[in-house]
């Protein structure tokens, strides 16, 4: 008999290629689609944001769908004169002495001290600014300041409030950025979305969306109305067609800081703060998404985590079915150490019953003492019968079946009738 329980394969064969594994594939499907989402979101979202650098953008000339052309010529048709200027200096100066509409469709590219100026012209005079920013509102309306989050895209809403001119142009797309005044305010509708403060005569008219303004979107729902009512009552319009900022110098202005105060509740029990007040939305958003995340992901594994166990069957089914179901299922989790240690398990149990001298009956051998007498039934050096009984695991399935065929081998050495030896080794 051999004493090199090998199984090599045949000169010339071709080697076994180990099957790629796509499970990997499973676990990053979903943020594979997660991002797909969001790029295609935000692509769309930057490709409708209107490009205030771009000279058609809310300009009174502009045809484009983010142009203002429309609107002006609803002014005009309505008598209203329309002064376009490039710059807020200019502005002052076009505006003179009498009443008229300051219109600031891009406040990023004008300094906001521009309304504290008109206010100190003679003559009434309302200064409309299209969405500025929650920290920017509050320097173009001292009693005014922005409200976070904004939203992803313009709502279109009830107005919400008595003002006749709101209440006139009706439901209107006006809510994106909001608003709000400490103290009193000439108006405050659309849920935030226009919002407006007195300094002096002049009127501070904070819209939070541009959409009635522009050409692609003045058509619907009330938004035109919307539009020409805020810019057509003194019957001039000072157009500040400005696309790119320029440095300005800004004057002092003298202005109160709101006073905020926490209301007084009821610290006892019920009506006070809630959990969901203490944080913002943004937060809970964040949380369900990761929530939801997990629950996709453990859905698309669909297995449980961890190495296998054993677990009793509900019933009693054939051997060679519940063997070939638990081959197939180490198979396909790639669980090479479990399967190696089941067939270790299992030649080790039989071994016992051969070599021991009082048979399987009696207690588990260790396991030098059973190396040592296994080796002596079938004549092979020690340290092989070592490695094939408690060797390390497989790393690849290659090694998985040199493995088992080494360990069969065995099986069959020792299960051959053989005739005793003694101690010493001679027949």
């Amino acid at each position: 008999m051999s004493t090199q329980p090998l199984n090599r394969p045949a000169a010339g064969a071709a080697p076994q290629r180990r099957k790629r594994s796509w499970r990997w594939v499973r676990a990053v499907a979903p943020f594979v689609v997660l991002a797909i989402i969001y790029g295609v979101t935000v692509v769309a979202h930057v490709a409708e944001e209107p490009n205030l650098r771009d000279p058609g953008t809310l300009s009174p000339t502009g045809t484009g769908r983010d142009g203002s052309s429309q609107l002006a010529g609803m002014l005009e048709a309505r008598g209203v004169r329309i002064d376009r200027v490039d710059s807020p200096s200019r502005a002052l100066s076009v505006l003179g002495l009498g009443d008229g509409t300051v219109f600031v469709p891009a406040p990023g590219f004008v300094g906001p001290q521009l309304a504290t100026r008109v206010a100190g012209l003679p003559g009434r005079h309302r200064v409309v600014v299209v969405a500025p920013g929650p920290v920017a509102a509050f320097f173009w309306a001292p009693s005014a300041y922005g409200l976070y989050p904004s939203r992803w895209a313009a709502k279109a809403i009830e107005p919400g409030c008595d003002d006749p001119l709101a209440r006139q142009a009706g439901r209107a797309a006006a809510l994106r950025a909001r608003y709000a005044v400490e103290g009193a305010a000439t108006r405050d509708c659309y849920d935030g979305g226009l919002v407006g403060v007195r300094l002096a005569d002049t009127e501070v008219v904070l819209v939070g969306a541009s959409d009635p303004f522009r050409n692609g979107r003045i058509g619907e729902h009330g938004n035109a109305e919307l539009a020409v009512g805020l810019l057509a009552e003194f019957g001039r319009v000072v157009w500040l067609d400005v696309h790119a900022s320029e440095p300005t110098s800004v004057a002092p202005v003298d202005i109160s800081l709101p006073e905020y105060r926490r209301p007084e509740t009821d610290r006892g029990g019920g009506g006070g703060p809630s959990i969901w007040d203490a944080f913002p939305p943004t937060l809970w958003a964040s949380l369900a998404l990761a929530a939801g995340l997990a629950v996709l992901i453990a859905f698309v594994r669909g297995r449980r985590l961890g190495p296998p166990v054993a677990e009793p069957l509900p019933v009693l089914v054939p051997a060679a079915e519940t063997v070939t179901g638990r081959g197939r299922l180490y198979h396909r989790i790639h669980a090479r150490g479990a399967t190696l240690d089941a067939l270790r398990a299992a030649a080790i149990t039989r071994l016992t019953g051969l070599v021991s001298p009082i048979g399987s009956t009696g207690p588990p051998l260790d396991p030098p003492t059973l190396v040592t007498l296994v080796a002596q039934r079938v004549r092979w050096p020690e340290p092989v019968v070592e490695e094939i009984l408690f060797g390390p695991g497989p790393d690849s399935d290659d090694d998985l079946s040199s493995a088992v065929g080494r360990l069969d081998t065995l099986m069959q050495a020792a299960s051959q009738e053989q005739p005793r030896t003694d101690p010493g080794g001679t027949s």
